[in-house]
């Protein structure tokens, strides 16, 4: 969106003009990578949360749990992961309604969803 500062911009005039399919393109892929390796470190994080906690999970580190999973989740799925969105979605569905016995299969299937 070009700012009004009195002097109009042409590209925007024209019907169909291509502004540079290729940057936005390198743009979105580098968007990609780092979504990529900060959801591997907020699987990390998490995975430590719940080995930690060896069937004990207090409070704050379910919350902080579910906030990374939700955070992955969306990431994930804004990036078109969606085997990595499903996982850490599943996880968090788990940790929330305090489903123990499905927190172990939701974990590998977060772990296996960032090797």
């Amino acid at each position: 969106m070009a700012l009004v500062t009195g002097t109009p911009d042409p590209r925007h005039d024209r019907p169909g003009a291509n502004l540079d399919d290729a940057g936005l393109d390198d743009a979105i892929a580098t968007l990609a990578r780092r979504s990529h390796e900060r959801n591997r470190v907020r699987a990390h994080r998490v995975t430590e949360l719940l080995t930690a906690a060896n069937g004990s999970l207090d409070a704050a580190a379910r919350e902080e749990a579910v906030r990374l999973c939700h955070t992955m989740a969306g990431s994930a799925a804004t990036f078109g992961e969606l085997r990595l969105s499903e996982a850490a979605g599943r996880l968090e569905a788990a940790l929330d309604a305090g489903r123990e016995a499905d927190v172990r299969d939701a974990l590998g299937a977060l772990r296996a969803a960032t090797a």
